[in-house]
């Protein structure tokens, strides 16, 4: 085996063993939530031995920074930013609500983990607290971005109070997922996703227009 192909069989398995014990870190967040979470339970979650987590992400913040980037960055709204930007402002509003109503109904352990990780950052630990602040920041202002869009365009009522329709959807996201978390077998996400988007359309649709 050459150097090259021994050099790139090492990378492939540093990559698969960080991707294990990212999933097996999130997994256990969603059972037990992060403070009560081990680097020993993460290691053997994964498959490997206990001390794994310590010696490649160096501390238990470390692991959870990392989980968090990469829950953020899948779930981020900003994903589906670039396709609707041939979408008029009420179009593209949906748009957004749908994508995230399928993300539900696709991948429900990120959702899971997400929201635990969301509501553990109203506790005590800072850096979640400061991650999931910018967050939901974020998410409000490009939101209210599309809604002034969709008055300047026409295709959203031209007396909506912009800043109140984004902080009013980003609410009844959080608000579902909440209820979801909760009472998985109790509540299903997805016709109140279904219903939330019927009811942002007709506030937000300029009367006369279908």
């Amino acid at each position: 085996m050459t150097q090259g192909a021994s050099a790139n069989r090492q990378q492939q398995r540093s990559e698969t063993s960080t991707r294990r014990l990212l999933e097996a870190a999130g997994e256990l967040i969603s059972e037990v939530g992060y403070t009560h979470m081990t680097l020993a339970a993460v290691g053997e979650r994964a498959g490997y031995s206990r001390g794994i987590v310590t010696i490649k992400f160096g501390s238990k913040a470390n692991l959870l920074a990392m989980v968090v980037d990469r829950i953020t960055t899948g779930w981020s709204h900003k994903r589906w930013l670039p396709t609707i930007r041939d979408h008029n402002g009420l179009d593209g509003f949906l748009a957004l609500i749908s994508a995230i109503n399928e993300e539900f109904q696709r991948d429900s352990k990120g959702v899971n983990l997400l929201y635990t990780l969301m509501f553990e950052a109203v506790g005590s630990n800072a850096e979640l607290k400061e991650v999931f602040t910018e967050f939901h920041r974020s998410q409000r202002d490009d939101l209210a971005d599309i809604v002034h869009r969709g008055v300047k365009d026409g295709s959203i009522r031209s007396d909506v109070g912009v800043e109140d329709e984004a902080a009013a959807v980003v609410s009844g996201l959080r608000g579902i997922g909440y209820q979801w978390l909760l009472d998985p077998e109790g509540f299903d996400p997805v016709p109140a996703l279904e219903h939330l988007h019927r009811a942002t359309e007709a506030r937000l649709r300029p009367t006369g227009r279908g």
